[in-house]
């Protein structure tokens, strides 16, 4: 048997390091939704009401709004400190994700892969990172995680205070969002379980009364529930948009952990080292884990497949479940290979969906500082301060109208209310393709080649 040698094992340890790739693109102002959260967040004169009333969007995350509300620098207008704490959430998820693989893979070197496969995820994370609205998704993804882990060493034979750990973090990862609801469902079925069945019923009882609480106090509160009526969010009853969704889902979450098993299995046949009798890596052949990575994928994604809004970040924590399946093949594939292609293999890889990752947080940025140079440039006009008259905002160009669309999208009633720090008025942007918009202040903005962003009176 020749896996990576024991500085191998510590390299692939090293894998929740790549999320640092993300930190040079944290500047910039808010996005979309981050600014509604921003404002909500600041009519909240007591930390009280993080508990008992909903987030800006009508829902129940009082621990993702309390990680916001105490994020500094949100309202001197200096985000990047938040987005750098999505960063560290990021690497924390990655380094739990590499617990969680070691705990169901029983080969080092098929959870340095897994591991590997998730933090390489291509579109995922940089929304996930890089959009302060995402840390509810960083957040229930942490604490599922560590829910997991402390179940598996409860079920085999760990002390009753793993068990708790894993009740507290679940109940964390309910409260940072609902897609984590079904967890208890996926505890079931993790590997090599040494209690009885009955034993883990039980226990499991336990999540579900913990699910029931939380649900309860939610309908308390006032927030959304299922089928409450939000267009975007309200789930629907239809088997073809649940297919669709599942195959277009299914579609994205396939390409980073398939790359890396095509990538292993040309490595190992460079490889010209005769392999080794079959009969010596059987113990890696566990298809209860195929079972859990199957169900992980399930689980994590079912409460979105419903929702008609679709996006990527609802694929941040479910690809792991592929992730688990590539690095159990990847290591029966590289199981008798040599050193150095399996290290060339994980070196192109990574660079390739590293480089992509990084490609796409430029992008991101972009919009970034698009955002922060509108808010100064609408600052500057000092008229808007003291007015609540209705405003519209016309793009001058279709790079300008892209610019809009993809940093404010229709929030521009909100960004004029946090430009300002006053209360709610009337602002829409004229896109293309829209009925002509009325207001009493019409501007004109446009993006120029420097970065900058010029308001002018409109036509």
């Amino acid at each position: 048997m020749c896996l990576l040698p024991t500085t191998g094992h510590r390299l692939l340890a090293t894998v929740p390091l790549l999320a640092l790739i993300y930190l040079p693109f944290v500047n910039g102002g808010l996005l979309t939704d981050d600014f509604a959260h921003v404002v909500h967040l600041s009519t909240i004169n007591s930390s009280a009401r993080l508990v008992d009333a909903p987030d800006a969007f009508g829902f129940y995350r009082p621990v993702t709004q309390g990680t916001i509300a105490v994020t500094p620098g949100l309202r001197g207008s200096h985000p990047a400190q938040a987005r750098a704490f999505n960063v560290v959430l990021h690497a924390l998820v990655i380094a739990l994700a590499f617990i969680v693989a070691r705990c169901v893979l029983l080969s080092p070197l098929a959870a340095g892969l897994a591991t590997l496969a998730f933090a390489m995820t291509p579109k995922a994370p940089s929304i996930a990172v890089l959009w302060i609205s995402a840390r509810g998704e960083l957040l229930m993804a942490l604490f599922s995680l560590v829910s997991i882990a402390a179940w598996i060493m409860w079920t085999r034979r760990g002390r009753w205070w793993w068990l708790a750990a894993a009740l507290a973090a679940y109940g964390l990862a309910l409260l940072s969002k609902e897609t984590a609801t079904l967890l208890p469902l996926l505890l079931l079925l993790t590997p090599r379980s040494e209690r009885s069945v009955s034993a883990r019923a039980t226990a499991a009882t336990g999540f579900i009364v913990v699910a029931l609480v939380i649900y309860a106090w939610r309908s308390q509160t006032g927030a959304l529930t299922a089928f409450a009526g939000d267009e975007h969010y309200s789930p629907e009853i239809s088997v073809a948009l649940w297919l669709r969704n599942g195959i277009n889902y299914a579609g994205r979450m396939i390409a980073a952990p398939a790359a890396l098993v095509a990538l292993l299995v040309i490595a190992r046949c460079l490889d010209r080292r005769h392999p080794v009798p079959s009969g010596s890596r059987s113990y890696l052949i566990r298809f209860d884990v195929v079972a859990f990575a199957a169900a992980f994928v399930v689980i994590f994604l079912a409460p979105v497949l419903p929702i008609s809004l679709r996006s990527e970040l609802y694929l941040y924590l479910p690809v792991f479940g592929m992730c688990l399946v590539a690095g159990w093949l990847g290591a029966l594939v590289v199981y008798d290979a040599t050193t150095r292609p399996l290290i060339v293999t994980i070196a192109v890889y990574t660079l390739a969906l590293g480089g992509y990752q990084i490609a796409r947080a430029r992008d991101v940025q972009q919009d970034l500082r698009f955002s922060e140079h509108l808010v100064t440039a609408l600052r500057r006009i000092t008229p808007l301060a003291t007015t609540n008259a209705s405003v519209l905002l016309i793009p001058s160009d279709p790079v300008t109208e892209r610019s809009l669309q993809s940093a404010i999208g229709g929030y521009f009633y909100v960004v004029l209310q946090y430009a300002f720090d006053g209360p709610p008025r009337a602002g829409a942007v004229q896109y293309g393709g829209e009925p002509p918009r009325h207001a009493d202040v019409r501007l004109t903005a446009s993006y120029r080649t420097d970065g900058s962003v010029v308001i002018s009176p409109g036509p």
